[in-house]
């Protein structure tokens, strides 16, 4: 095929694929080299005369809907470890038309990575319904680098809208709250690459470092009394839900996130004219948080 370089080609984001994991609703996907270059001056000059890589720690971003099917492959705790085949698509546009159904598309491949859960998000009125937020780290193999560019592809998988979540209530100290209007679980996963002897890319690496947290803002203000000005110690836990949607309560198909010791904080009480005051609660995890994909929502 001709090279197009310079010519005026667009694209579209495109299911990621992990292993055995397809994820098919991409809702977003972002790229980042994160290089640190060492850049030197002689004596007596004020221009660089060299420069070159010291670090590359490649990340690419994504965000999804299909809630329930990344998170049963991918765990909450240790991520999910990608022995295989790591590849991020994207989609050719056609001029006069919608995607091009020749192998003109591009794609990101790499052998060898780690995916990492980030966050759940929702909010109460959101059109687009909950997202996952979740990364996904390179790792060079031998001397290959961490991923390679591959041109002209065909592509892997089709777009598609599995299931999808909302906002749901929060259990706080065995009392549903019904006045949720958004809410972030973070599972606060650090993942650690590992370089050495002179090493630009990292070839293997661990999970250094787990901080889950949570954050809901809600409007019934007797919870700040509950919880106070200071931090305030979890005794029956709390639980976040999420809503599949078109399922019942009491069906077990929707998401629960539990912390069952840490704390407490109320980080912002504010009111605006006419509106509603929203209150902002922080939630840090001691210990691991834990999941259910399959739960029921309380009524009471």
């Amino acid at each position: 095929m001709a090279n197009q370089l310079g010519d005026m080609l667009n694209f579209g984001i495109y299911p990621a694929v992990f292993d055995a994991l397809t994820i098919n609703h991409m809702m977003s996907v972002a790229f980042s080299t994160k290089i640190q270059k060492l850049i030197a001056r002689a004596g007596g000059s004020v221009d660089p005369a060299l420069i070159a890589e010291v670090v590359r720690e490649n990340e690419i971003r994504m965000s999804t809907g299909d809630i329930g099917a990344v998170l049963s492959a991918v765990s909450v705790v240790n991520g999910l470890a990608v022995t295989s085949s790591g590849e991020i698509q994207y989609q050719q546009r056609r001029s006069g038309g919608t995607f091009s159904s020749n192998a003109e598309h591009v794609s990101l491949n790499s052998t060898k990575g780690m995916l990492i859960p980030n966050s759940i998000s929702s909010s109460q009125d959101s059109q687009e319904g909950a997202a996952l937020e979740i990364s996904y780290f390179p790792l060079r193999v031998g001397s290959n680098a961490p991923f390679i560019v591959n041109v002209d592809q065909n592509l892997t998988g089709l777009p598609g809208v599995n299931y999808l979540y909302k906002q749901g209530p929060i259990v706080y100290e065995n009392t549903l709250l019904k006045d949720i209007q958004d809410s972030r679980c973070d599972f606060g996963i650090t993942f650690e690459q590992w370089r050495g002897s002179g090493d630009v890319s990292a070839e293997e690496g661990a999970i250094v470092n787990r901080e889950p947290k949570m954050e809901f803002t809600g409007r019934n203000l007797k919870l700040l009394s509950s919880i106070g000005g200071g931090l305030s110690g979890i005794t029956n836990g709390i639980t976040q839900y999420y809503r599949r949607v078109g399922y019942g309560d009491a069906t077990g198909n929707h998401i629960a996130v539990s912390f069952n010791a840490g704390t407490y904080e109320v980080t912002d009480v504010s009111g605006q004219g006419t509106k509603s005051v929203d209150q902002k609660v922080e939630v840090t995890c001691a210990g691991t948080v834990s999941i259910a994909l399959d739960a029921q929502i309380p009524t009471s």
